[in-house]
């Protein structure tokens, strides 16, 4: 089996909110939950932060219950960042550290078995070496857990690019430490084919789609998390990145994180129908090249 051979699609959180970042989710969880409930759908993500909401007004078996009556499975966790501030941010250190305590807790607690995380503030960064150490350090904490850590390097604000995500992958050497290739930052990268090419396939552990036009709408920002076209509507070359993947030999479920703010404006169930139509055609492209 390899990446054509996938079917569904897995939704990370930012997906389905019906809203913006930094926003109130529209959709509610039981909505999420039930509109994910179909074939196509082979899990969906979710966030640290709106567990802990959730789990002031209701009990774990009741959110368990509302997965398990829909047969729907979370894959993955959000986000975990700040762990790479060396000794000159100390609040910072002991922030993340806590945030991570609390997602292993939720991950434990829910069977989830990858949490996802980022470098959001690359101006701040210590030295390389501590960065791999720090990150390495997580994989290993991650481990007794049975978590997988996937690093996805973001092109908001350029400045920790998909070489230097590479790089830091490569260096850790962590058998549970990960890359996840999301095309809106891979497109918008100064040399994304050039980093994948040095990645082992067994190191890329997801692939989220997105489409945009290819110059970037108002600001990076702004493209990034309000613009996005559902896969195969925009300019990006998915079908040359799916297959140059699975030529790699990766074997990841094929995920869409489409933000647009378009899509917001539909329903849960109509936003999961016409996201999984698109990636359906998508990936029929990809394999009939």
């Amino acid at each position: 089996m390899g990446l054509l051979d996938r079917q569904g699609v897995f939704l990370p959180y930012l997906h389905l909110l019906g809203a913006p970042l930094g926003e109130k989710p529209r959709y509610s969880f039981d909505e999420r939950v039930a509109a994910a409930a179909g074939d196509e759908i082979t899990g969906i993500g979710f966030d640290a932060d709106e567990f802990g909401e959730l789990l002031k007004s209701r009990t774990v078996d009741e959110l368990r219950g509302v997965l398990n009556e829909h047969g729907v499975t979370i894959g993955e966790l959000q986000i975990l960042f700040a762990w790479h501030f060396g000794d000159k941010y100390p609040e910072y250190q002991t922030m993340a550290r806590d945030r991570e305590e609390h997602m292993y807790e939720l991950a434990d607690t829910f069977g989830i078995s990858r949490i996802k995380t980022v470098i959001m503030t690359p101006t701040d960064l210590p030295s390389r070496d501590e960065v791999v150490e720090r990150f390495a350090a997580v994989c290993d904490r991650a481990a007794e857990h049975g978590i997988s850590v996937a690093m996805e390097p973001q092109s908001v604000n350029p400045g920790f690019d998909y070489a230097d995500t590479v790089d830091l992958i490569l260096a850790a050497g962590r058998p549970n430490a990960g890359f996840v290739v999301d095309t809106w930052h891979f497109f918008r990268d100064p040399d994304p084919w050039t980093a994948l090419d040095r990645l082992p396939a067994e190191s890329v552990f997801g692939l989220e789609l997105r489409d945009a036009a290819a110059e970037v709408k108002e600001s990076r920002l702004d493209d990034c998390l309000h613009h996005n076209k559902l896969p195969g509507e925009g300019d990006f070359d998915l079908v040359r990145l799916i297959r140059t993947l699975d030529a790699k030999g990766v074997d990841v479920p094929v995920a869409a994180e489409v933000l647009s703010a378009d899509l917001r404006t539909l329903s849960a169930q109509e936003n999961v129908d016409r996201t999984a139509a698109a990636v359906r055609t998508v990936m029929d492209a990809a394999r009939r090249q």
